[in-house]
């Protein structure tokens, strides 16, 4: 995977000294993401269903980033973005496990709490800049979050606080003289049994520098640890606004 992410960005680099932005230009948006969770968790020998066994459904999320674009050759742009990510349910358990040590009875009344809140450091260049925009870089995304369950004074977790590199590709297809048109953007690591995912598919329409957005997200996420597992799938439409300077 590292080999890969290497070639790619030497790609990218080789590729940019001819589609490098002619200015400087900016790029902030902000969107509201209604979010479906699903998936299972893990800490010890008993999988821990979100939905069945935590009673989560939906939440709602944000999302906001910026990006700054450049002139000048070899020197890669910068994109940044955070995503808030979490949901917090108290229920009663109808049925018995054990998680990070501590044990849960059926019928216990327990909250939980499960946080993939990261914040995205992109460093990419423009490899095509047209009608057809196309950004190829590399993605550091730093999370900061756990997943916890609590009944009364026991409380067991996991943390998910590492910094994961992952590849990133953003394309935005412009239908001329209409002022609408349609992005995708990807992040994407695979290593061992762990896998992260991230999708987001977008369509627009842009008047001036400001634009309005709706499309879908998926963000998918699959990491073992010793005897620790998170499998979490949280996905759903979002509606934002876009300044493009």
């Amino acid at each position: 995977m590292q080999k890969r992410l290497i070639a790619l960005t030497i790609l990218a680099a080789s590729a940019s000294v001819a589609t490098q932005a002619d200015i400087v230009g900016a790029t902030a948006g902000a969107y509201i993401w209604k979010q479906s969770w699903d998936g299972d968790v893990k800490a010890g020998s008993d999988s821990i269903d979100m939905n069945d066994d935590l009673g989560y459904d939906d939440e709602t999320g944000k999302s906001f980033y910026v990006a700054l674009e450049h002139p000048i050759p070899l020197l890669p742009n910068i994109r940044l973005q955070r995503s808030d990510l979490e949901i917090t349910e108290t229920g009663t358990l109808s049925k018995a496990f054990r998680f990070d040590g501590n044990n849960y009875n059926e019928g216990d009344t327990v909250n939980s709490t499960t946080d993939l809140t990261h914040t995205d450091a992109t460093l990419y260049y423009e490899i095509l800049d047209n009608w057809v925009n196309i950004d190829v870089g590399l993605t550091v995304r730093m999370f900061d979050g756990e997943v916890s369950i609590r009944e009364g004074n026991d409380e067991g977790s996991i943390e998910i606080d590492a910094p994961v590199p992952m590849a990133y590709v953003n394309a935005r297809l412009e239908l001329p003289l209409t002022g609408f048109y349609a992005s995708g953007l990807g992040n994407v690591i695979a290593f061992g049994d762990n896998k992260i995912t991230d999708m987001t598919l977008a369509v627009g329409y842009e008047l001036g520098i400001l634009g309005l957005e709706i499309g879908y997200r998926n963000f998918d996420v699959q990491l073992e640890d010793d005897n620790e597992e998170a499998n979490v799938t949280v996905d759903g439409y979002f509606i934002g606004l876009v300044l493009d300077i």
